[in-house]
């Protein structure tokens, strides 16, 4: 063991090399025993992430098959960790990784094996709700067959990596319902006024007015050009989204604390903990305000996602305007189709209203359209 206490330092410091690196830092333990230990779990990590290192560069110049194991870590350490959601992504890395095997080929997984895992995975419940129901087939989808398809075609592009016989992509993948489009009423958006923390209910309403994602939603105030009147943010794929500042936005970020610097919406703390001190301002933090509404909409039975607000902002813009464009342009959609997709119902019953204003029956002309008099 190599931890040692500096002069005049309370905590010990590890200091060691693997695999060609210097590690180095504070144990954060002011024992000797303690921090041996600490540096003993840093050694062996280290040691894992050297391997790792070194089969990756092995497979790299075709010394080694790239196994699953590596092929995921590689995926993830490229592309994965970029992603909007990355813990997802990682999660289910692994859950692939545990199904086929550490060591097993790329190149070798067959359509009946990703077929056995496809039919394992639907039959998996909902965790942690009662009576939970299965896993959607789109959720399944997403988290087996898109994510094995974009992994081949991340070996078969970058890492020039041949398969003879790659799985049968849209054959595997299960029929799913279409993405249910649930819209927030007004007495339901009026009780969440109320019901919502201060904070939370700022971020809830800017997710409302902007119909962006969740994620999408936690600004910086370098993100908001408040001269121009625009906001830029990163959607998925690392796609840079501009869209303007409504009147409703701005009352929003004119009304939020602070000197503009920094995160946006904050809340003030009502239960101290270890991290957090009653009373201070914190910024809003993703895994926070999906709790908080998940506990808000179930005390208010509102059966909607949070998710919804942007569908409920996108099919207001839709009725007031009655420019799919405009829904597009909003939502950061790159294909208009898509936006067709999930609101072609709010033109049609556009078109509705417009076919039964020009109704016959309610026209001045109905008396020439009778049958004539003998």
């Amino acid at each position: 063991m190599s931890v040692y206490k500096p002069k005049g330092g309370r905590f010990f410091i590890y200091d060691f090399e693997r695999g060609g690196r210097r590690f180095s830092g504070s144990t954060k333990r002011t024992e000797r025993r303690a921090a041996e230990r600490i540096e003993d779990v840093l050694i062996k990590q280290a040691e894992r992430e050297a391997e790792l290192a070194r089969r990756i560069g092995a497979q790299g110049r075709r010394e080694e098959p790239i196994t699953m194991a590596i092929a995921a870590a590689r995926y993830f350490e490229e592309v994965g960790k970029h992603h909007a959601a990355p813990k997802t992504t990682e999660r289910d890395l692994n859950r692939a990784i545990d199904w086929f095997g550490t060591e097993k080929r790329l190149e070798a997984i067959t359509d009946e094996e990703v077929s056995r895992w496809v039919a394992e995975r639907r039959s998996e419940r909902v965790k942690g709700r009662p009576n939970a129901p299965l896993v959607s087939n789109a959720r399944v989808n997403r988290a087996t067959i898109d994510l094995l398809r974009k992994l081949f075609a991340r070996a078969r592009k970058s890492w020039k990596l041949r398969f003879h016989a790659e799985p049968d992509w849209p054959a595997q993948r299960l029929r799913e319902r279409g993405e249910l489009v649930r819209e927030l009423r007004a007495d339901d958006e009026a009780r969440l006024v109320v019901a919502l923390p201060s904070g939370y209910r700022d971020l809830w309403r800017f997710a409302l007015a902007s119909g962006q994602r969740l994620r999408e939603c936690f600004l910086d105030w370098s993100q908001v050009d408040e001269v121009a009147g625009t906001i830029t943010i990163t959607k998925k794929g690392g796609k840079l989204h501009v869209f303007p500042i409504s009147r409703e936005m701005r009352a929003i970020l004119s009304a939020q604390p602070g000197n503009r610097v920094g995160p946006v919406f904050w809340y003030v703390c009502r239960r101290a903990s270890i991290k957090h001190r009653s009373g201070r301002q914190y910024p809003v933090t993703y895994e926070g305000m999906k709790t908080v509404w998940r506990r808000t909409a179930k005390r208010l039975n509102i059966a909607l996602r949070f998710h919804d607000m942007r569908h409920t902002a996108a099919t207001r813009l839709l009725r007031r305007s009655g420019n799919l464009k405009f829904a597009q342009q909003l939502l950061g959609h790159a294909d208009i189709k898509t936006t067709a997709k999930f609101y072609a119902h709010v033109t049609f019953e556009d078109l509705r209203r417009a076919l039964d204003a020009e109704s016959p029956m309610e026209s001045p002309m109905i008396g020439h359209l009778g049958p004539r008099k003998a």
